[in-house]
């Protein structure tokens, strides 16, 4: 019979485990057993996972979408939400409940010591509210306000930082990509060259040191290469962590061919649109409104407050008198209410109004004197950036001109070379001065990309 039993407990209960089981949807029971993971081939880096392109614009979306610092700006504005809430509870009344319980043993003193036990109980609601305190209220919630305008504007700033980090990133990695490629074929074209010196060689055209030269110049590539191949790895790096995240979604491509456009606007044009729209600067005026309604507040301070305040309840309490041996009913608990208006003047509080308000004053021109710094700072930002963009888009066309002639020199070098005419020199400067021409026009175009971006960031405008 007892093994019958347990087998039948058994059986009861696999069947309630089998329901608990199937009555979770399957994604519950999915999220309880995490999926086995991949292993990543050895090697591969996160912009080769899949073969898709990565735009700059992609680019800055996942940025805003993953970064840190724009996570953090955001929850500040939520801070300072909370905080003007706060001050808006200033309108409200307050209400709250209050019970206790007290017992207390006295002594008396006449002919004859008497001893008084009492109890008292106590249940009531309170409410209390201020009624108006001549502007105090109102400037505080004000000041709340305008600080939350400024912090919305440190979050746009924040953004601003955020997008053109993810740009100049990105174009230092294309920079650096298109700077691998000039590498590798100065390393074919060196290599190629130290067989056509052996083959020379070997057939007695031309001396060994024309093989010795050529080996040195290959291995001087292959150096160079490698150091291109690190600076690649670097700049991977650098935009992920610009980006905000581990591994990138694609491959970064830019959609045509880096090209250089004349200003759009003038300097002064560029000047007047920064300090117009430049976030930093809209932060500081908010600031400023905040500190002005902070200086009406405090000087408010030596003004009286009118409150209310009200209260009811029940309460109840034992012997009032010493050794009477009366026995008084606590309960039931009799009603109590009160109500009470007050006009509170202040008189004398040890100057602390007085510097408050000096107070105010002061963190005000902090704050004018930091506008006005910031000022000199946008303007620096913005020159700074249109001379960048004016400089590399001309340098764009005359290293495109020293690129195109270069070329033309080292394919007659080359051809010559070939022939058995041209020296082991000749060839050699002309793919030395190709190489540095392609590394110059590269340069000059992603430098005039990453001034854009930064004119562009300098301007308030991303």
């Amino acid at each position: 019979m007892k093994q019958w039993r347990l087998e039948l407990a058994k059986q009861a209960i696999f069947c309630l485990a089998a329901i608990v089981f199937f009555s979770f949807p399957p994604g519950s029971r999915a999220a309880e057993m995490p999926a086995p993971k991949a292993e990543e081939p050895a090697g591969r880096t996160g912009a080769q996972k899949e073969n898709k392109a990565l735009s700059i614009e992609d680019a800055v979306f996942i940025a805003l979408q993953n970064h840190p610092s724009i996570k953090a700006a955001e929850e500040q504005v939520g801070v300072q939400g909370a905080v003007l809430g706060q001050q808006l509870g200033a309108y409200y009344p307050t209400v709250s409940l209050a019970n206790s319980y007290r017992t207390a043993n006295s002594t008396g003193g006449g002919d004859t010591i008497r001893s008084r036990e009492s109890d008292r109980f106590l249940s009531q609601a309170q409410i209390a509210m201020t009624l108006y305190n001549f502007g105090k209220r109102e400037g505080a919630v004000q000041s709340a306000r305008e600080t939350l305008d400024a912090t919305r504007y440190a979050y746009i700033t924040t953004a601003n930082n955020i997008v053109l980090a993810a740009k100049q990133a990105y174009y230092i990695y294309l920079q650096a990509a298109a700077l691998l490629k000039v590498r590798e074929q100065a390393v074919k074209d060196q290599e190629l060259l130290v067989r056509q010196a052996r083959g020379f060689f070997e057939v007695g055209t031309k001396a060994k040191i024309d093989v010795a030269r050529a080996e040195s110049n290959f291995y001087s590539a292959q150096a160079d290469l490698i150091t291109a191949q690190n600076n690649l790895k670097v700049a991977l790096v650098t935009l992920r962590n610009a980006l905000g995240v581990q591994d990138l979604p694609g491959e970064p491509i830019l959609a045509g061919e880096p090209s250089a456009a004349p200003a759009p606007i003038s300097l002064d044009e560029a000047r007047k649109a920064a300090f117009s729209a430049r976030p930093e600067l809209l932060q500081f005026e908010a600031q400023k409104r905040s500190q002005d309604q902070q200086i009406a507040a405090a000087r408010r301070g030596h003004l009286p407050d009118v409150l209310f305040s009200a209260n009811y309840g029940r309460t109840g309490s034992s012997p009032s008198t010493f050794g009477s041996g009366v026995e008084v009913n606590t309960f039931p608990l009799q009603p109590t209410w009160q109500v009470q208006l007050s006009l509170n003047i202040p008189i004398f509080d040890g100057f602390q109004t007085t510097n408050k308000v000096e107070q105010a004053l002061r963190s005000y021109y902090v704050v004018k004197n930091q506008e006005e710094q910031q000022k000199q700072q946008v303007a620096l930002e913005v020159e700074q950036s249109y001379l960048s963009l004016v400089n590399a888009q001309g340098r764009i066309k005359a290293t495109e001109a020293a690129e195109n002639a270069a070329k033309e020199n080292f394919d007659l070098a080359n051809g010559r070379y070939q022939v058995g005419v041209g020296s082991i020199i000749e060839i050699t400067d002309a793919e030395t001065l190709y190489t540095s021409a392609q590394t110059n026009h590269i340069n000059a175009l992603y430098d005039y990309k990453i001034a854009e971006a930064q004119l562009t960031k300098a301007m308030g405008n991303q």
